[in-house]
């Protein structure tokens, strides 16, 4: 035993010297579905991005959509464009440009090489410049014409609209006079960062250098603003004011910082969750020694896990979503514990025992016969349990989503090396315990009791279940073995060395019959409920019942009265409830029918078709995973952006890019675990050629083609594809025409040489001098023409779609079927016209990497139901060796699933993270109480030869019953910190688990009734419960 625990140990320490617990940096691909067709494609228009723009750098002179910095102020007293108020947001942006480092990475001029004013913000509106830190206060006169200058520039032209309603909320032009009560201002970063050669290039170390830029933003911002967070409670949920100001600032690396501090603080509530389940176990098992130790075998099976998932299978990524899997593995290792512990309090009245005990076997024999029926009475059930509830792990590990894989894969080596640290160390463990404590325990409380019963002269001073050592025929129920040794040892000398741990032969050794008597009080000693079984094979059903009543008679024993070891007659609260409340209930019979049980079974069935219908409305979420609870400032200013203002921003809309010459992308010898690195190469096609009048007019055809195309899917607005403003779209083509002729003339992209048509396109896409008249600049050139090493690969177009990046992820997904069918024209009219040597264009977007995300956790999902169903069918199969019962189990185990996913429903939420992998171990969780309670039941007759269905219903749920419960209430307690979290993940998953456990519990208990007598074809709705001790008349039972 002690040999195994340190062997765990070492393996753990070794572990942690070698960095196995080490989180990993959390990159922009973690989430993304690396072998899908998004991703790849757009993926392939990045790589060729970054390998054209190698050798032409332009360092800090393209906009950062990973650094770009937003700011919203809000004014409750009318118009916010005060110069008071003025000054206050120019001081609550210079926190920003006046941050450590801001010179390394502000976005820079392509002339100057220095950092371009923002002129995106509230200073640069009215102070002209943002060079002046000091924020001085302003004429009121100079600050009411400036704000009227801004409110007029919405009316008068198309480029004045454009910079006006960018400051103004959506409800400014419904006023009258017009005025706008908050606004907001933008700074955008630069990039590629200096040693990078493009945005693209190894994007993951370029997000690593802004967030570490961004740390510092945000400790300027708290001492700015003198924010202080607390343990479960960030200071970015507290209304930050200036001056009457409510001021929000956000950025996607504050984003990323942010939750990687509040996912650290929140695994801090493991603590609660483990001192519940320790607790819990104490409660159950009455004993120190056994608590502790099972609970040590349950930590220690996780740094194991952790080990063997990064060291064995070779699985680098380790994130905050891992760390989830202690609060599984505490409740599911509980349970494991609280079977093994009960198979081995029972197995005191196995029938092997029993007959040992009978032939005066010695004590080494009858313990190694009782720790085999003990093993062999649960590890069925415990290895089912484990077994099914690994595959539901194992069918999230097949998920497209990697960090939902990687969690199933890490969940299902934790329990199974759980399940193996249970069946080795467990027994040890409990036998220990029975050699270092019980025997111990057993003989000091004989001893005092002899003492007791010798000093007593009067027989109305004897307690009354116990008269001369024999059990009280009142309170024992027929069928019943002895519930007490039938004699109490009256060899003092003889206990009184047992007392003191000095038991040996001595000429006071008691006889044979004697020493069977210690043992068995022994036996009864260690259990909760003594000798629930007799060795006949009867119910053990009274001798709970009269524990209970001894329990209380003993409750109300006068001061000084005789008293029974607490071990003895100890019954816990879930024993009382299902001998007394429970089982009573389920077995009311009222003529031919059992009232309760039909009535819980009715109920059940209605509730769980409504909950069917519900749960089929789920739908993927309308956006990105978001971690940060809703009342935090990086959670509203995203909103907000998108809600309040008015729509005008680019970034508001899907951008798509349309290349041509590119030949897909392949990712090499690419890890998953690490998807930061090494992610591929583009493939160009081996004869593109752009320089035919084919090829230019195909172009020329697809830039109009975007224009002209209309859209009448939900997500398209305006009844338009592409977004009707003025530079939505890029397409060199014309403008590269214009230039060619005025410095050619006479001669046209069409009738000059390839040679010079590629050089001037060269010299085209190079020239920094000026910005073309459709507002392209060097950068945009650099990223859609691709020469890579002095030849042309490929050509692009990009455009801005009408589809905001805030619509609902179906209706998104509907619409790409339009940019598909663009698409598909474009390449129909190149067939046509014999533009060969373009090759094939599609439509590549990140919006739609971000689509095809929320999508694979949709196929995870369905795809793990679809492997745990059967398996949990087949595994029922096997357990309950009955194949009528396994279909019942099947369809409560249905049941279970879609009342839990139909709270979801009514929550209000959508199919995310979390509710696509709780939606899948639910099969699990769901399968473990129904196999607990099965495998009890029919091992009642294997076991312990009952083979009356009543009796062996009445041995499950007595024998089992409050084990389950037990097992139920550790995993539901150890999911209920989860829901202080501030980490949403956390959260959302703690209250699926917590779900899960109470849907499971509910519906393997109360579909759990004697059903011996009611006839299956006149009470069909029986169907639809879990009754593993009814079969149809005259199915053999005996099994």
């Amino acid at each position: 035993m002690f040999g195994i625990f340190i062997f765990c140990f070492i393996v753990s320490i070794s572990g942690l010297a070698g960095g196995a617990f080490t989180l990993v940096e959390p990159t922009i691909y973690d989430w993304v579905v690396s072998d899908g067709r998004a991703a790849l494609e757009s993926e392939a228009v990045k790589d060729a991005e970054n390998r054209a723009s190698q050798g032409f750098t332009l360092v800090r002179e393209q906009d950062s959509d990973i650094g770009r910095f937003w700011m919203t102020f809000d004014w409750d007293g009318g118009d916010i464009f005060t110069a008071p108020n003025v000054k206050t947001m120019c001081e609550v942006e210079q926190v920003f440009l006046n941050a450590k480092d801001y010179g390394r990475f502000c976005r820079l001029n392509a002339t100057t090489g220095r950092c371009l004013e923002p002129t995106l913000t509230v200073t640069y509106a009215f102070y002209g410049t943002v060079a002046d830190s000091s924020c001085p206060l302003l004429p009121e006169a100079q600050v009411s014409n400036r704000a009227r200058e801004l409110y007029d520039g919405l009316t008068i032209s198309n480029e004045t609209r454009a910079y006006s309603a960018f400051f103004m909320e959506k409800s400014t032009e419904e006023r009258t006079p017009v005025f706008t009560s908050r606004t907001r201002s933008r700074i955008d970063l630069g990039a590629p960062l200096e040693g990078f050669t493009s945005i693209y290039d190894e994007e993951a170390d370029q997000q690593k250098d802004y967030t570490e830029f961004y740390e510092d933003v945000s400790k300027d911002y708290f001492d700015a603003f003198n924010m202080e967070s607390v343990w479960l409670h960030s200071a970015y949920r507290d209304r930050q004011q200036r001056n009457g100001i409510t001021c929000k600032w956000y950025s996607r690396p504050l984003g990323d910082i942010e939750s990687t501090e509040l996912a650290t603080g929140d695994l801090l509530l493991c603590i609660f969750s483990l001192a519940f389940v320790y607790l819990w176990m104490l409660y159950q098992m009455r004993s120190f020694f056994l608590a502790s130790f099972c609970m040590l075998q349950i930590i220690i099976s996780l740094p194991v896990s952790i080990v063997v998932y990064r060291s064995v299978f070779q699985v680098s990524y380790f994130q905050f979503i891992h760390i989830l899997v202690i609060f599984l593995i505490l409740g599911i290792g509980a349970d494991d514990v609280f079977v093994m512990n009960d198979g081995w309090r029972f197995s005191a009245d196995a029938v092997e025992v029993k007959e040992l005990e009978k032939a005066g076997a010695d004590r080494d024999t009858i313990l190694e016969t009782r720790l085999e029926v003990a093993f062999t009475s649960t590890i069925g059930a415990i290895f089912t349990t484990s077994f099914t509830t690994i595959v539901s792990f194992l069918a999230t590990s097949i998920s497209p989503i990697m960090p939902i894989s990687t969690f199933g894969l890490l969940a299902a080596t934790a329990i199974l090396l759980n399940f193996l640290l249970v069946i080795t160390l467990i027994p040890a463990v409990i036998l220990t315990n029975h050699y270092w404590f019980v025997e111990k325990q057993c003989c000091i409380y004989s001893y005092i009791r002899v003492s007791d019963d010798e000093d007593k002269d009067d027989d109305n001073d004897q307690p009354k279940y116990l008269e001369e050592g024999k059990v009280d025929e009142e309170k024992s129920d027929e069928g019943t073995s002895e519930d007490f040794q039938k004699e109490p040892m009256k060899d003092k000398a003889y206990v009184a060395a047992a007392k003191n741990g000095k038991m040996k032969e001595t000429k006071d050794r008691p006889d044979e019959k004697d020493e069977m008597k210690l043992r068995n009080s022994v036996s009864s000693i260690e259990g909760k409920i003594p000798h629930r079984l007799g060795s006949t094979g009867g119910s053990n059903l009274g001798s709970l019942q009269a524990m209970i009543s001894v329990g209380e008679e003993k409750g109300h024993a006068e001061e000084g009265e005789d008293a029974a070891s607490p071990a003895e007659t100890a019954v816990s609260g879930l024993d009382w409830f299902i001998a007394r409340a429970y089982q009573p209930a389920m077995t009311v019979k009222r003529g031919k029918y059992y009232p309760v049980a039909i009535a819980a079974v009715a109920f059940f069935l209605t509730y769980a078709i409504i909950s069917l219908a519900f749960s089929t409305q789920l739908t993927p979420p309308d956006d990105s995973a978001q971690f940060l609870p809703k009342d935090h400032m990086l959670v509203k200013v995203p909103d907000e952006l998108q809600e309040e203002y008015i729509p005008g921003e680019f970034s508001n809309f899907a951008e798509v890019q349309y290349p041509f010459g590119l030949d897909g992308f392949d990712r090499g010898d690419f890890d998953r675990y690490k998807p930061g690195e090494n992610r591929g190469k583009v493939k160009f096609l081996s004869d593109f050629d752009f320089f035919p009048e084919e090829s230019q007019r195909l172009f020329t055809f697809a830039c109009q083609a975007a224009q002209d195309r209309t859209c009448g899917y939900d997500a398209c607005n305006f009844g338009r594809f592409m977004l009707p403003r003025p530079n939505a779209i890029k397409c060199f083509l014309p403008s590269f025409q214009k230039w060619f002729i005025s410095r050619n003339p006479g001669l046209t992209t069409f009738n000059c040489s390839r040679s010079q048509f590629y050089s001037e396109l060269q010299l085209y896409r190079n020239d920094t001098s000026t910005v073309s008249e459709d507002g392209l600049t060097t950068s945009d050139k650099l990223a859609l023409i691709g020469f890579v090493d002095n030849e042309l690969k490929y050509v692009r177009i990009d455009f801005y779609t009408t589809i905001r990046t805030d619509e609902a992820t179906i209706d998104v997904a509907d619409a790409r079927n339009e940019a598909d069918d663009l698409a598909d024209m474009i390449n129909n009219h190149k067939n046509t016209i014999g533009a060969t040597a373009m090759g094939d264009t599609y439509s590549a977007s990140q919006t739609w990497v971000g689509v095809e995300v929320e999508f694979g956790i949709l196929e995870g999902f369905y795809s793990g139901l679809a492997i745990c169903f059967p398996v949990a069918f087949v595994v029922l199969i096997f357990a309950t060796g009955n194949l009528l019962i396994a279909v019942y189990a099947i369809i409560t185990i249905v049941f279970i699933v879609v009342s839990v996913l139909a709270t979801i429903v009514w929550d209000g939420g959508t199919l995310g993270i979390a509710e696509a992998i709780a939606g899948v171990i639910v099969i699990g969780f769901s399968v473990d109480y129904c196999l607990h309670l099965g495998h009890s039941f029919v091992d009642a007759y294997h076991g312990f030869g009952i083979k009356s269905r009543g009796e062996r219903f009445n041995h499950a749920a007595i024998g089992m019953g409050a084990t389950v419960i037990a097992g139920a209430i550790t995993t539901f307690g150890a999911s209920l910190p989860l829901l202080g979290a501030q980490f949403q993940f956390f959260p959302t998953m703690g209250g699926l688990m917590a779900a899960t456990v109470a849907f499971s519990i509910t519906f393997s208990l109360l579909c759990v009734s004697d059903h011996q007598r009611i006839s299956f074809c006149k009470h069909f709705v029986t169907l639809f419960c879990v009754p593993f001790h009814f079969c149809p008349p005259g199915a053999a039972m005996h099994n």
